[in-house]
């Protein structure tokens, strides 16, 4: 009787396990709200592959607006949206951030991260497999089909990623020395401690099932949810600048997720990191806290990292 009861307490766990697993991973995906042309730019839908896996990624690439009117690609900026969002992302500002990185001059390749908008379904792994759609990113830059011939190859890259898409970023440019430049806002350090909060609250659930959750995740998605630490890279994206972002009100990835990263990151040598507490924001509203004055700093930091433009040169 002690075995049935145990064998039946253990299928219990797997089974509430595997479900919430299932919940924490996939979730119908946004649609996308608006478009670089309602704000008088052009743009032009693009479709690459992850690099590693192939997942097909969709997007869309708004060229730079210099003040003369002419369109350049010289300088690049890949932004990243947060946690079920896509490139629009009004939530964090994200289609309005982009449209403004253009008016200053930076071409802007903005996606949907996998399984998210209108990119290829797949599982949530906050930056576990969502990394190899930025380095896909890197490699249609490169050496895709760029759709502005007249304009040639960009120079240099740099991104700007929010929450999730801050933590991705980071995570790329640890591995990709082309990405020039970083801005990371709301990012998390360590993914797991989040995790330790929202997988109870996901299914309402005892805290005792979260690591049954992440076993399963891994056993069933092949996420390792463990590995998804941005502070272990930090020191080698040195010498590139990094500048971090983070809301001082933020209480789902609280500030001291920042003071670890730029600690880490400080470490090396050749470090060039910057940190911005913004009072008052909470989590991913930098942006709308500060308004013009974020936009301001943050392409300030991309003249500065990047140089300016020398598509006229």
């Amino acid at each position: 009787m002690l075995l049935i009861i145990s064998a039946l307490a253990t299928f219990s766990y797997a089974g509430v396990a595997i479900y919430i697993a299932a919940r924490l991973v996939y979730r119908a995906p946004i649609p996308l709200v608006g478009n670089p042309g309602q704000f008088g730019l052009r743009y032009t839908d693009i479709t690459f592959h992850a690099r590693g896996d192939r997942v097909q990624i969709k997007g869309w690439i708004i060229p730079g607006v210099l003040p003369n009117g002419n369109l350049t690609d010289d300088r690049i900026l890949i932004v990243v949206h947060g946690t079920w969002q896509n490139r629009t992302d009004p939530a964090a500002g994200v289609l309005a951030l982009s449209v403004a990185f253009a008016r200053h001059g930076f071409a802007v390749p903005a996606f949907d991260m996998r399984g998210m908008g209108e990119s290829q379904p797949a599982p949530l792994s906050m930056g576990y497999f969502e990394q190899r759609d930025v380095l896909g990113a890197v490699d249609f830059i490169q050496r895709g089909g760029w759709p502005y011939p007249a304009l040639g190859r960009p120079r240099v890259i740099g991104g700007w990623g929010v929450s999730l898409g801050g933590a991705t970023l980071l995570l790329a440019a640890a591995q990709e020395p082309a990405i020039r430049a970083v801005v990371s806002d709301s990012a998390y350090a360590d993914v797991i401690p989040i995790l330790e909060r929202q997988i109870p609250s996901l299914g309402g659930i005892p805290p005792f099932f979260t690591s049954g959750v992440l076993v399963a995740a891994q056993a069933l998605y092949g996420i390792n949810f463990y590995a998804v630490r941005p502070v272990d890279g930090m020191a080698r994206i040195a010498p590139r600048p990094i500048l971090l972002i983070h809301g001082a009100a933020d209480t789902f990835v609280p500030p001291s997720n920042m003071s670890e990263l730029y600690a880490a990151a400080s470490a090396a040598p050749s470090a060039h990191v910057q940190m911005w507490l913004v009072p008052g924001a909470t989590h991913a509203q930098s942006f709308h806290t500060e308004g013009a004055v974020y936009v301001q700093r943050v392409v300030a930091f991309f003249v500065a990292a990047l140089g300016p433009d020398q598509s006229a040169a």
